[in-house]
């Protein structure tokens, strides 16, 4: 029986190769849309999750003003020895309820990795000074090695496998051991580790055990004992630290600490020094959305195609019931033919993953498993919802055909079916088409953000500045040599833009008491000014007269609009009032805060991403000002390979101990909006499928309707009417189809793409017309296609449309 089942399904397939084909294209491109957006989803939730006590590890962090922070900052900041950091991670270890406690800081610097006659430039630097703690607590797989050589040797390192192999074509347990240098410092390769897993909140490559963490402060994480309650840790942490930091008790931006567990830092978490960007929970509802739609989107096709193939078969199935053909053998005959559509499907879905899933990973910087195979759940997954999808098709033509008696699947035309009126078969094309609308709109939307981002005035050139890092002691001689390349424009010191928000200034008016907490301090020297292209006003003098410039205290054009609305004043008044930054903190005279003289104004710029709004910002210019050993340069932007070319052979003349790092302003503001423009770019990718898609379904529901229509076109054409009017005559019903989409996914698209845009504090605007102009380009696009697929009915023989049943 069941053989002649799988005979009878193969035939039917065979013999309807368009619908087949059609149906065949649809569903895979649906499952390949389908376990993509399953397996992104999983991957953002499955962040940190490779621990083995993910579930007890927690991640310390401390609220100042009202920011919070992921580090956790020294009692003696950056002068705390080594031995009072430790202690500081030890009475935090010594609460009850915590079992472990560890403490880290990454740095992202290059520094020089040196073995035997191996030199490598390398960044992703942790360095702990618990490194006991830091290897019982995360789960690190060691490949050589020994963690207890980590632990116990000071100046000693583990090394992740891909920098190990770049030190070594032999096998990596030869280099355990082994010296290395690291940034001019002598240490010990303890062990080997495999690459820390994608979907960690913080990556390194080496790790150093050091007596000392350099740094103001650390990344602080803790292991809770099993079953203990998380929210009375953290008031636990503040009346410990107290011991070993007691100026927390009478420090008034101290607010206390907090905890997060780790599996949450991902996608629950955005604080100020995050060791990674964290993830969008946001844009991962938009896309699992996108997702949905497409599961809607091929199951509406595969009951299309289902419902056009058995209706040409309305007499075959007639006759396999006047042979004694049940009804149930009919349903079950429909749904082996749906299965078999299913498994057929399956290897072209396997082998279209296997090439997919490696570029998808390479776009969005994940690790998808690229073979689904070996990711069983998932594909498991994939398979049910094809086989769910199949059933749920079956069930259509099942109700339709396989329930009805014989002499109506021989008496009825196809043309007195009702096809025309059929209510089901609008409902899946008027959903197809509100998608279609929702899905460009949305999508459209996204691009102009996108655009809007790129094109944006920041307020400072961003094309043509780069920032240089260099040995801080040879920075005058090297920017010396930096102002004779004729390329050259200008070279500064101070602060850079285009960076992540960092803390806050608390602040107040002098003669007010209301203290302020949302100011950040920059400080440039003039030619920084210059090479940013600020507008100030500054007088043009100052910098034509290098000699003895005094300092200047500049504040931004939103500072001063509140300022004198705060005061009553026009704002250039504001010339001369003094500003108190950080009024709680008594120096050491005594006196309360650090006040500067309000000097000029310059225009509002964007220093961090289009996500932050613009906030009093103040800049102090003094030709003093030094970052370490970083320079702004801007230079000539048509010339910008000969220009880095002539900055590395400079920088190559001098004596330095790490090697040049070069950061361009434009590529650090793409930096901040990377997980934007890749969500963007994403969902325009899925739009597209969308569109084609749903462009195949209308082509299936057109072709439904003119397998049922053919003895009217027929008649039609016999009492005299033309093709067009024919093809009209197929058109006319979409236009209150993409009405009705239209009035369906409007709503909807507005209220995903304000749910994009709020993730912005400069956005576009949403233009009403855009939802008109997409349904007017869907009408477009299904008028197209109904023409097309219409075109041979409308031009047959009418002899032979009469003739059709």
């Amino acid at each position: 029986m069941f053989k002649n089942y799988i005979k009878t399904a193969y035939r039917s397939l065979k013999s309807n190769s368009t619908f087949t084909i059609l149906n065949m294209v649809s569903l895979v491109t649906g499952l390949l849309v389908i376990y993509l957006a399953i397996s992104y989803l999983r991957f953002e939730n499955s962040f940190d999750q490779f621990h083995e006590k993910s579930d007890q590890l927690y991640r310390v962090g401390r609220t100042q003003r009202t920011q919070d922070y992921a580090v956790v900052g020294f009692g003696n900041w950056s002068d705390a020895s080594g031995e009072n950091q430790v202690n500081q991670v030890q009475v935090i270890k010594d609460v009850a309820g915590i079992n472990n406690a560890t403490h880290f800081i990454v740095s992202n610097d290059l520094e020089y990795l040196n073995y035997r006659d191996i030199e490598l430039e390398q960044n992703g630097i942790l360095k702990t000074n618990t490194p006991a703690s830091f290897t019982e607590m995360f789960s690190w797989k060691i490949i050589a090695g020994s963690f207890k050589t980590f632990a116990e040797v000071g100046n000693s390192v583990l090394i992740n496998e891909s920098t190990a192999r770049k030190l070594t074509t032999g096998t990596l347990a030869t280099l355990v051991n082994q010296p290395i240098q690291l940034a001019g410092e002598t240490n010990t390769i303890a062990a080997i580790i495999e690459d820390v897993p994608v979907n960690s909140h913080f990556d390194f490559q080496i790790a150093v055990h050091q007596e000392t963490v350099p740094y103001w402060g650390s990344n602080v994480y803790i292991e809770l004992s099993k079953n203990t309650d998380a929210t009375a840790i953290a008031q636990r942490i503040d009346q410990n630290i107290l011991k070993v930091n007691p100026s927390l008790a009478t420090n008034d931006t101290y607010k206390g600490h907090f905890i997060q567990k780790i599996t949450d830092i991902h996608l629950k978490s955005n604080i100020l020094y995050e060791l990674k960007t964290p993830g969008n929970s946001t844009y991962i509802y938009i896309i699992g959305a996108f997702g949905a739609l497409i599961i809607l989107i091929t199951l509406f096709n595969y009951a299309n195609f289902t419902i056009a193939l058995k209706t040409k078969q309305s007499k075959t199935i007639g006759v396999r019931k006047v042979l004694g053909a049940s009804s149930t053998y009919i349903a079950i005959q429909f749904t082996v033919e749906a299965m078999m559509l299913v498994l057929a499907a399956l290897p072209i879905l396997i082998l279209s993953l296997i090439v997919v899933v490696p570029l998808f990973n390479d776009f969005m910087k994940v690790a998808l498993v690229s073979n689904p195979l070996l990711d069983l759940e998932t594909f498991g997954l994939i398979v049910l919802i094809s086989m769910i999808i199949a059933a749920l098709a079956s069930i259509i033509p099942t109700l339709l055909l396989a329930t009805k008696n014989v002499l109506s699947l021989f008496k009825e035309k196809l043309s007195e079916r009702k096809f025309e009126h059929f209510s089901l078969r609008k409902y899946i094309i008027v959903s197809q088409i509100a998608i279609l609308i929702g899905v460009t709109s949305v999508s459209y939307f996204m691009y102009q953000q996108i655009t809007y981002i790129n094109g944006k005035d920041l307020g400072f050139q961003k094309e043509g500045v780069l920032f240089t890092f260099s040995s801080p002691e040879n920075l005058d001689v090297f920017q010396d040599q930096l102002r004779s390349i004729p390329e050259v424009n200008f070279v500064g010191n101070g602060s850079s833009f285009g960076i992540e928000p960092f803390n806050q200034l608390e602040y107040k008016l002098e003669g007010l008491e209301t203290i302020y907490d949302d100011s950040n301090q920059f400080y440039l020297d003039y030619a920084a000014i210059q090479a940013y292209n600020l507008k100030t006003t500054l007088s043009p003098a100052v910098f034509e007269n290098p000699e003895n410039r005094p300092n200047r205290n500049l504040i931004n054009r939103s500072a001063a609009e509140r300022f004198a609305q705060i005061k009553g004043v026009p704002i250039d008044d504001l010339i001369g009032t003094q500003i108190i930054t950080e009024p709680t903190y008594q120096t050491e005279s005594g006196d309360y805060g650090i006040p500067f003289t309000i000097d000029g104004f310059y225009e509002d710029i964007n220093v961090f991403s289009l996500r932050e709004s613009i906030k009093p910002y103040f800049i102090t210019v003094s030709d003093r000002v030094r970052m370490g050993g970083m320079s702004i340069i801007s230079y000539d932007f048509n010339l910008t390979e000969s220009t880095v070319k002539k900055i590395q052979n400079l920088y190559a003349g001098l004596e330095n101990p790490f090697p040049l790092e070069i950061e361009y302003l434009d590529q650090k503001f793409e930096t901040l909006h990377a997980q934007d423009t890749k969500t963007a770019q994403l969902i325009f990718i899925l739009n597209g499928i969308a569109i084609l898609l749903a462009s195949i379904g209308i082509t299936g529901v057109t072709l439904l309707l003119i397998v049922g229509r053919t003895k009217e076109i027929g008649i039609r054409k016999v009492l005299g009417a033309s093709v067009a009017q024919i093809l009209k005559l197929s058109v006319k019903e979409y236009v209150t189809f993409v009405l009705i989409g239209l009035a369906i996914s409007a709503p909807v698209a507005w209220w995903v793409t304000n749910l994009w845009l709020n993730n912005f504090a400069y956005s576009t605007d949403i233009q009403p017309l855009v939802f008109v102009v997409a349904a007017v380009m869907v009408l477009i696009l299904s008028s197209i296609i109904v023409s097309i697929v219409s075109y041979k009915s409308a031009t047959a023989n009418p002899v032979n449309s009469l003739k059709t049943e």
